[in-house]
């Protein structure tokens, strides 16, 4: 059975998976299950029958160590220009895992070639967080009297107030914005709602009635658009790089993920539930929250409210009276 070609496996996996993920998660299947079966193709494997877990552990050696995915995969969108981190190859496991366990499920193969393909060890890394004065640059460096410049301010101050996903961002509906909340479609298409700060709420009002482009493309129903239609993962991802470049901050990644990071902490240092932001972040556990998003949260962060959240505010406590300062010379 072909791997790849119009009738071959992998475009059926990707076509049975179109119904049950993202835009993004579909282009990253797409993207690096292109660049396994390049491979395999180049050491002559073509059928999804003679994939051997020898030859999944030499591409995943290969990718570690590769800084030029090019002879393998011709068509790639852009040059690898040095080795992939721990992260990116342990992604790419995933994704491989995840194609032969949907083989196996439609009975095309009786077992995975995946199933012991280890994972590789990614390096906990704490994502260092915005603070007030650097988001406050990040504001200032938008020119708020263009439609571009509105534009991107308020999507710097929808992602700080929300915390939602870039995918999300980009998929956002007017349809889906509300006086209090927003409705967002996140990982697996799973729908949530996440509240709005009155101020942002009036913000992103403005820019729907006023500055955005809507008898240009009267067709369009997402919130975010650009001068070619809607603006896509990239073209938000731009916003920040201009971003980046005009306000001149340095020792933190300017990007929308560190807005979710910066989010998820202020949350929670100005008293949030940790149970609440993890439904607000569209997490499926508690635990995902607390073990991803909290790494910059530190327990002197944690300790600056004890007073006000501790058990004894609900008990009788003795009172001590003050020693006066003639027996405490005394003392």
């Amino acid at each position: 059975m072909k791997l790849t070609g119009e009738r071959g496996v992998l475009q059926q996996f990707l076509l049975d998976c179109e119904s049950r993920l993202t835009d993004g998660s579909l282009r990253l299947y797409r993207r690096q299950l292109g660049l396994l079966t390049g491979y395999l193709a180049s050491r002559g494997v073509t059928e999804l029958e003679e994939v051997k877990i020898a030859d999944l552990r030499e591409f995943i050696h290969f990718l570690s160590q590769s800084e030029d995915n090019t002879t393998f995969y011709p068509n790639a969108r852009r040059r690898l220009k040095r080795k992939p981190e721990p992260s990116t190859v342990a992604s790419h496991v995933r994704v491989i895992r995840a194609f032969f366990t949907w083989c196996v499920e439609e009975e095309l193969i009786e077992k995975s070639p995946a199933a012991r393909l280890s994972m590789p060890k990614v390096p906990k890394r704490v994502i260092t967080t915005f603070a007030p004065e650097q988001i406050n640059k990040m504001l200032a460096s938008c020119d708020v009297s263009t439609e571009q410049g509105f534009r991107d301010y308020t999507i710097l101050v929808l992602l700080l107030d929300t915390g939602m996903r870039v995918s999300e961002l980009a998929d956002l509906r007017v349809s889906n914005v509300h006086p209090r909340y927003v409705k967002v479609f996140g990982k697996g298409l799973k729908e949530r709602e996440i509240g709005l700060h009155p101020d942002v709420s009036r913000l992103l009002w403005l820019y729907i009635q006023k500055y955005r482009p809507s008898s240009e493309f009267p067709a369009e129903d997402r919130v975010f658009l650009g001068r070619k239609g809607a603006l896509t993962v990239e073209g938000i991802e731009q916003v920040f790089k201009r971003v980046a470049a005009a306000s001149g901050i340095e020792g933190v990644r300017i990007s929308p993920h560190t807005m979710r990071h910066t989010f998820s902490k202020h949350y929670l240092k100005n008293g949030g539930d940790l149970f609440k932001l993890s439904r607000e972040l569209g997490h499926s556990d508690v635990q995902v929250t607390g073990r991803v998003y909290l790494g910059d949260f530190k327990s002197s962060d944690a300790r600056e409210d004890h007073s006000s959240f501790s058990p004894v505010i609900d008990v009788n406590i003795i009172k001590t009276k003050k020693r006066s300062s003639k027996r405490h010379a005394k003392d």
